[in-house]
């Protein structure tokens, strides 16, 4: 089975990608032994992932965090250190709460956000090289042409497929600008959609950020998370 077939020790992500295709090594990366990554909304959130799950998880939500606190350059300097498979990560981790997020929204509010999105990108390749800047939007811009055709036709295809099929024919730099518009896509939704105001949506995921890099519980109540010791 996909899901039992985690990496390797000392197997790097490229090694990991040519071993088992795009598809199967980003499922390998969520689901590493065919256990679940939980963080659900009742009174007794647990994260369940182990310990080296739990710190790709991070480095996927520290990018968002940047955004999340306007800082687009520091997010896409995150996202350049990621592996091209950790960049593809990033945009399937993000568009995966998304899509939870957005699930009953109209066409026109997943259109909106994945504009803003998109224009976000602007900001974060602002320092780059014109050639990396040209690269880093044609990922994005495959990521967003990948979405919007699959939301526009009824969803036909699962989160995980969208995203591998589109970092599948992507250049490393390319995937930068899928896993950059999948954080933007995700921070845009958490403004949107939920109108929530900048200083406490922060606030809570960098809670969210604590809880996954030291294993403890998160929980839900009155509308808050908090991280339980």
């Amino acid at each position: 089975m996909i899901g039992n077939d985690a990496a390797r020790p000392g197997e790097s992500d490229v090694d990991l990608e040519q071993r088992l295709g795009t598809r199967s090594a980003l499922y390998t990366l969520w689901n590493p032994h065919g256990r679940p990554v939980t963080v659900s909304w009742d009174d007794s959130n647990i994260i369940t992932a182990d310990k080296q799950t739990r710190a790709r998880l991070v480095q996927v939500h520290l990018v968002i965090h940047s955004l999340l606190r306007g800082q687009h350059i520091e997010a896409m300097d995150r996202l350049s250190t990621m592996s091209g498979l950790m960049a593809a990560f990033t945009a399937l981790r993000s568009f995966t709460l998304v899509s939870e997020a957005l699930w009953d929204a109209a066409e026109a509010t997943w259109r909106d956000v994945l504009d803003v999105a998109r224009t976000s990108l602007d900001g974060m390749v602002a320092r780059l090289p014109s050639a990396a800047v040209k690269q880093v939007l044609t990922g994005a811009d495959a990521m967003s042409g990948a979405a919007w055709q699959n939301i526009a036709d009824g969803g036909r295809d699962t989160v995980l497929d969208c995203v591998a099929g589109t970092a599948a024919t992507l250049s490393p730099n390319e995937r930068n600008g899928l896993g950059g518009f999948g954080a933007a896509v995700y921070s845009t939704t958490l403004r949107a959609a939920f109108g929530r105001a900048d200083e406490p949506q922060t606030k809570e995921h960098a809670a969210l950020l604590a809880a996954m890099a030291l294993g403890k519980t998160v929980t839900h109540r009155d509308g808050r998370l908090l991280v339980d010791s």
